[in-house]
């Protein structure tokens, strides 16, 4: 029969926590837990909410974090969002439904946009960067 082993005590107090959450880099639940406990503690939160609340927003700080990092290692050569689109050229471009389109609607139902049209219209520019604008809306599709 195996034998139990006790526990190593821990140091107690936030220092602690703290030490822990630095060495695991939660940044956003150091700066947060603290507060997020008081206001559970106020609304009577469950252990669970509490919980799910902190992971829910490292899990946005590293989104957030994440996405000019992978911007970055693209290397892309320059970085162009729809805001910088000339909607004045081509004069009869739809620029509403141009727009609707980068809602990015069309992932959701696995369909593609096309863009046709003459030679130096500038068809490629409204589709060069669409994750800047599914980040931006909040989109994922990379997840069904």
């Amino acid at each position: 029969m195996a034998e139990a082993h006790p526990l190593p005590e821990l140091p107690e107090g936030q220092n602690t926590i703290e030490h822990h959450l630095a060495y695991l880099k939660l940044a956003f639940i150091a700066e947060q837990y603290a507060a997020l406990a008081q206001q559970a503690a106020q609304q009577a939160w469950s252990h669970v909410d509490y919980l799910g609340t902190l992971l829910d927003g490292e899990a946005a700080v590293r989104r957030d974090r994440a996405t000019p990092s992978r911007m970055r290692l693209a290397h892309f050569p320059v970085l162009k969002t729809l805001a910088q689109f000339r909607w004045d050229w081509p004069t009869r471009l739809n620029r509403l439904q141009v727009q609707h389109h980068f809602r990015l609607a069309f992932i959701k139902d696995k369909a593609n946009v096309i863009f046709l049209g003459g030679v130096g219209l500038g068809k490629p520019q409204p589709g060069n960067y669409p994750c800047r604008t599914q980040r931006s809306t909040g989109a994922n599709h990379h997840r069904p």
